[in-house]
């Protein structure tokens, strides 16, 4: 008998995550929903299908491993592991303060991976329910931008790592999946929240800092992106259904993009890889033992 739908989500105070818990509860399905803290999410308490944990991405392995333990004793089983909490902060890499650039790798990417590290065992040892784990990348992931290089680093890191797990969790029933958005309108770009000022400023760098504060205003409250439909696309990729299902086959893809800005930036990103490729070949294949 298979075993109902339980998805825990990382990060649902705001944006992609809030919107995926509401959505999830009108569907019915039972959500664990966890932040940094409770404040932010106490609001749930009063849907029916969702409970509320704190969590910090900061915290250590052993404390996240308990939360997660913690977690699964709620309904005896999690099916399906959400990935989305995350952070940004910006400047040009030589602005950036390492203690900052350091604290924000902890949450994106090593605090991602200890949540995610802690609900292998339940997934490989389970042999009824579906065994997913979706992980929200972002374009940056794929396609860098100047200004947000420590936040793209940290999604770099995550595409390798859960493009590895994929190939290495397949044989076990477990499905892996990072969806990539572009510029989604939600409180990402507010100032103050993510988009911070870098500290200690370089003049060199203005034309750079410039340039991307002036986009990011233009863009804080006119994205292109739907949350609403970004996250029914989402939930679309998790249950198997709509156009996710149309297009899959029952194949779970390894990347998805988005958006348009997202799916753009990655065929972009994937010519410019292939014209350098090409225009050095014979460069390239110079290094190679002559039989």
């Amino acid at each position: 008998m298979s075993l109902p739908n339980v998805f825990f989500i990382t990060g649902t105070a705001t944006g992609f995550g809030r919107e995926l818990v509401l959505q999830l509860n009108a569907l019915k399905q039972k959500v664990i929903a966890t932040d940094r803290t409770i404040d932010g999410i106490k609001d749930y308490e009063q849907l029916e299908h969702v409970s509320i944990m704190k969590l910090d991405l900061n915290s250590d392995e052993e404390e996240i491993a308990g939360i997660v333990r913690d977690a699964i004793k709620i309904h005896g089983h999690v099916t399906h592991l959400i990935n989305n909490a995350a952070y940004s902060v910006t400047g040009c890499v030589e602005e950036v303060p390492l203690s900052i650039a350091q604290r924000e790798f902890n949450v994106n990417y090593w605090g991602t991976i200890k949540v995610t590290n802690s609900f292998l065992p339940h997934f490989r040892g389970r042999t009824s329910g579906e065994k997913f784990i979706l992980t929200v990348s972002s374009i940056v992931g794929i396609n860098v931008w100047p200004y947000f290089s420590y936040y793209a680093a940290s999604k770099y890191a995550i595409e390798a790592s859960f493009e590895a797990l994929k190939m290495e969790t397949q044989h076990l029933g477990i499905k892996v999946l990072m969806v990539e958005p572009g510029y989604f309108r939600t409180s990402f770009l507010k100032e103050g929240s993510n988009v911070q000022p870098p500290g200690n400023p370089i003049a060199d760098y203005e034309p750079i800092r410039g340039s991307m504060g002036k986009e990011l205003k233009e863009q804080n409250g006119a994205q292109i992106g739907d949350p609403k439909a970004g996250c029914e696309r989402i939930i679309e990729l998790l249950m198997h259904t709509g156009l996710a299902k149309q297009i899959s086959n029952g194949e779970i893809p390894t990347r998805v993009a988005l958006g348009s800005d997202s799916y753009e930036g990655i065929i972009k990103k994937g010519q410019d890889l292939i014209d350098n490729a090409n225009k050095w070949k014979q460069f390239s294949v110079s290094t190679d033992y002559k039989n």
